[in-house]
């Protein structure tokens, strides 16, 4: 079986759907998989990729302004919707493709792939990285025909957590969800770890690392409240988001270190110059309740295998706490509540034992998202 993966973000896009759909890939070989990403209009960028990867062909489509403000040109998609079905048909015709896939959080891309397999009468499934018609960002007044009729056409929808699969089948009463979780390919070796960081540090060093927009700023503001006057506790920011956005956005960046964007490769080696891991979940804010509900954050993996300690600051009745709490893998401050979070770190700070629990528990954790594991799942269901 050949699988044509049809997804608007790729890398060097930056971006959580960028990385699921980069490391799910490095687990195909070249005859098994093709990628059809997006590019921008003008300016394109490649990534060298190794020759035994699948190959990661382009549709141009977007245009912005310095690559910002891609939505208001979102417009200009629909006279590219044709097009970008007779280049799904062509790649499947040339490739000898026997299955589609197509990727949301792109309605365009996912939308597109699902009409050139039922044009060719070819299997297809849909992978939703978020909700679609749940979400209140979602202003298209056709987003529920659209979504109506990939779930239709769709074999199987993979979702990105088994919170989504849960709201699905309640909400849609289908058999047809199945998780098919975040990936990684390799584990880091030991020596590459530097350690716990103990209890006796004058100044803990903080990192976070990811996109910070809608699904996790609101979060991330009370965290800074919370150790802004706090001399223990400095917090190291990896991010894409420019500081002018990042002001927009409400975080002052004056008090934090902003260290600028990190590429996924080097995520691990950057990880081990801190002491403890900050992975922020928005209780609120521009997105829908399920979303918060179901959202399952790209960089908690990195995190996962760190060999550092987490501490997550997430809302109640989120599956992303549910997961936490299953599994004992990170530090749980789930209450909007500066001073449970300073009361958190220190107890965190202060207690080898619980850094080494806490440790321990992410590795095992980590398993669950081994990429050839969840690969060969993939393979079993469309076969």
């Amino acid at each position: 079986m050949k699988i044509l993966l049809v997804s608007s973000s790729v890398l060097p896009y930056p971006g959580g759907s960028s990385v699921i759909v980069e490391q799910l890939a490095q687990n195909f070989s070249r005859h098994e998989l093709l990628v059809l990403g997006s590019a921008p209009l003008l300016g394109r960028q490649y990534l060298e990729r190794p020759s035994d990867m699948p190959a990661f062909l382009s549709f141009p489509c977007e245009f912005s302004l310095w690559g910002r403000g891609h939505r208001y040109f979102k417009w200009l998609l629909r006279y590219q919707f044709k097009p970008l079905v007779q280049r799904v048909e062509q790649l499947v015709r040339e490739n000898d493709i026997d299955y589609i896939i197509g990727v949301y959080p792109n309605d365009f891309f996912c939308h597109a792939a699902c009409r050139a397999a039922q044009n060719l009468k070819i299997p297809f499934s849909s992978y939703f990285h978020n909700t679609y018609v749940e979400n209140t960002n979602i202003t298209d007044p056709k987003a529920q025909d659209i979504q109506d009729e990939i779930f239709s056409q769709s074999e199987h929808i993979f979702v990105m957590s088994k919170g989504m699969q849960r709201f699905y089948e309640e909400k849609y009463q289908l058999a047809k969800f199945v998780p098919l979780v975040h990936t990684f390919d390799v584990y880091p070796p030991d020596a590459s770890l530097s350690g716990l960081p103990g209890v006796d540090k004058e100044v803990y060093q903080l990192v976070a690392i990811g996109n910070f927009n809608e699904s996790n700023i609101e979060a991330t503001r009370r965290f800074l409240r919370a150790i802004e006057n706090n001399q223990r506790y400095e917090l190291n920011v990896y991010t894409h988001v420019p500081p002018m956005l990042l002001r927009q956005r409400g975080l002052d960046t004056s008090s934090f270190h902003l260290r600028g964007f990190v590429k996924p490769e080097e995520v691990h080696n950057v990880l081990q110059q801190y002491d403890i891991c900050v992975l922020t979940h928005g209780f609120t804010g521009g997105y829908g309740e399920v979303e918060y509900r179901t959202i399952f954050p790209t960089r908690t993996i990195p995190m996962l295998l760190s060999g550092k300690p987490i501490l997550a600051h997430s809302p109640p009745n989120s599956f992303l706490n549910d997961f936490i709490s299953e599994n004992r893998c990170a530090s749980l401050v789930d209450e909007a509540s500066e001073s449970s979070i300073i009361a958190t770190l220190d107890h965190l700070s202060g207690s080898l034992e619980q850094q080494e629990q806490l440790v321990q528990a992410a590795r095992k954790t980590a398993e669950q998202f081994y990429g050839p594991n969840v690969v060969q799942t993939l393979k079993e269901k469309l076969a």
